[in-house]
């Protein structure tokens, strides 16, 4: 049942329509209506009566200097580096042939779904592992074999992927399983993100199923980060729905639910409902280490042209990657990054300074840059984090979300700032991982004890309060170090009697 319009062959994991938009969270102070479109280009004025659809006109420099856009755009690069950028994207799809240190979870991703092939029943997965570790470049790649060995047996295999970080509920989340569908298939949607039902988007979804594929496999990475605003998390009702959709769609093809998530007890937190129903092939990915790292890098070596990369690049690179636990998609944005250094210098080579140039842009600097551009709500959520970890008697590593939260209303009191929800004030604090100014996990404390966050920055908390009060609204701050102090290890301590 083959079709047209399919994009099987695309070169990276998630369609752009799949992808997270970044749009205004509706309890955060940024929603204020305003938008760049808005400005008013009426009162610019043009000197020397030039022509303003003109786009060569010159863009003044801070030094009263000039250089012309078109000018710029037009100039050859006097460097270049690079061959095929895209083989140091780290969300591009790559040939089996250059995986490394990952043979044993290939084997058993292929094994699954090899029965596709003869149209017999594939199992459900669970991959799980550190970030950076293969998982989604694994199924993504074996899903692309299928694909394509399904189209040349007029068969149509459906891969429907979102990453679970944007959508908060299973309701956003069925939606944008049905956008992924329709986009695949180049057909519409079929109903509205608001204003239907969940299970209206479901049948939407299984009735694409039904009509124009033999079999499926539905991906949702970073399924943890599907919690929802209510107590029980918002991946349990989509985990039990998906793993009975053979059923719940009358649909006669093999079908797949694979999540993929870092958190290693996740199954742990699924409720009895989602437990009876998905039981998956449970796949772990562990670090790589340096000598893997240095494999992977060499095996996409051929991104730069030849004799571009000094001896000493990809063995520096391997290093650093294995000091941030060996993720394999830090080291490759790394390589990707040193890359674009040189050739902003117009080099044709990397040396190790551009791999050390990069290593300390793009971590330590870019984190603290970052903090600072973010939102006043944002900046104080974080705060709050930074206190807490600073605080504490014995400064932990891990920090409950739940005593943070209340040191976050403590200084929105003491600043007289707006206060928001805790599922905005988390939600602000692990959007911060997206940049790698923290990490965050749950921890379950057995069925029906609950779960709870916690986060670990991976700055000095007090190199991140001092960045934050740099932010006048902030400085008046340092001067209730006692105050906050007391507040955390009162927290802290309430919290801990508890748990």
């Amino acid at each position: 049942m083959g079709r047209e319009g399919r994009r099987a062959g695309s070169n990276h994991a998630e369609d752009e329509g799949d992808r997270e938009s970044s749009s205004a969270d509706p309890e955060s102070p940024e929603s204020t209506g305003e938008d760049i479109d808005s400005l008013d280009t009426s009162q610019a004025t043009f000197e020397n009566d030039s022509d303003p659809t003109d786009s060569s006109q010159e863009a003044t420099n801070g030094d009263g200097g000039g250089i012309s856009i078109r000018d710029r755009l037009q100039t050859e690069s006097s460097g270049g580096v690079f061959a095929n950028k895209d083989l140091v994207r780290s969300d591009t799809i790559i040939d089996e042939d250059r995986i490394v240190g990952r043979d044993d979870q290939l084997g058993r991703v292929v094994d699954n779904l090899k029965p596709v092939l003869q149209n017999e029943g594939i199992p459900d997965m669970l991959l799980s592992g550190p970030s950076g570790t293969g998982k989604s470049l694994i199924i993504h790649a074996v899903c692309k074999q299928i694909v394509e060995l399904c189209e040349s047996q007029d068969k149509t295999f459906g891969v429907i992927s979102i990453n679970c970080e944007g959508p908060k509920t299973a309701d956003r989340a069925v939606y944008r399983l049905v956008k992924a569908a329709a986009n695949d298939l180049g057909v519409d949607p079929g109903v509205p993100q608001t204003g239907v039902s969940t299970d209206q988007k479901l049948e939407r979804l299984y009735e694409l199923m039904r009509e124009y594929y033999d079999g499926v496999i539905f991906i949702l990475d970073e399924i943890d980060m599907l919690e929802g605003p209510y107590q029980e998390a918002e991946y349990n009702s989509l985990i039990y729905q998906l793993s009975r959709a053979r059923k719940l769609a009358d649909f006669d093809g093999p079908i797949s639910l694979t999540t993929i998530t870092n958190y290693a007890d996740f199954m742990k937190d699924l409720n009895s409902r989602a437990q009876s129903s998905y039981n998956p092939d449970d796949i772990f990915f562990d670090d790589y280490d340096a000598t893997q790292l240095r494999s992977i890098l060499h095996n996409r070596g051929d991104a730069f042209k030849p004799e571009s990369l000094a001896d000493d690049v990809i063995p520096l690179v391997a290093a650093f990657g294995s000091q941030t636990h060996g993720d394999a998609r830090k080291a490759i944005d790394l390589l990707r990054w040193a890359g674009e250094l040189a050739e902003r210098r117009g080099a044709d080579t990397v040396t190790e300074t551009d791999v050390r140039e990069a290593q300390e842009k793009y971590t330590e600097n870019r984190k603290l840059r970052h903090i600072s551009g973010i939102s006043t709500q944002k900046k104080l959520s974080i705060y709050a984090v930074a206190a807490t970890a600073h605080y504490a008697r014995e400064h932990p590593e891990w920090i409950p979300a739940g005593p943070a939260f209340k040191t976050y209303q403590f200084i929105a009191d003491t600043m007289d700032a707006d206060q928001y929800s805790r599922e905005t004030f988390v939600n602000h604090v692990t959007e911060q991982s997206t940049y790698g100014v923290l990490d965050f996990e749950r921890r379950g404390k057995g069925r029906g004890k609950g779960v709870h966050m916690y986060f670990s920055l991976s700055e000095d908390p007090e190199t991140i309060m001092e960045t934050i009060r740099e932010d006048s609204r902030f400085e008046d701050l340092a001067h209730e170090e006692a105050t906050i102090s007391a507040v955390v290890r009162e927290r802290l301590k309430q919290f801990q009697s508890k748990n």
